[in-house]
């Protein structure tokens, strides 16, 4: 177990305000609260065991991890830290993404 510290991108930080700002919209606080528990946990077990999930894209370093069916969370591994690179809707295509 490595326990990496986890920083976030600014597009990352900026993908989860949205993400939570749709999610308001369309349901409820309680589950934006269960996707937040989510999101944590999910970084939490990334931080212990980096490499948990998929590459993405072999030649930037990104992996890609699936929460609750409709949300993709980016990240790559960058020496002794995790870095959150971005946070989607899964209905939208993460190709038109810059990473």
């Amino acid at each position: 177990m490595s326990n990496k510290k986890i920083v976030w991108s600014p597009k990352a930080v900026n993908s989860l305000k949205q993400l939570i700002a749709f999610v308001e919209l369309k349901w409820s606080n309680k589950v934006v609260n269960s996707l937040l528990n989510e999101i944590d946990e999910v970084i939490l077990s990334i931080a212990n065991n980096p490499k948990i999930y998929p590459l993405f894209s072999r030649k930037k370093q990104l992996r890609k991890c699936v929460i609750k069916k409709k949300t993709l969370l980016f990240y790559r591994e960058r020496s002794n830290k995790i870095e959150i690179v971005l946070l989607i809707d899964s209905r939208q295509n993460p190709k038109k993404y810059s990473f």
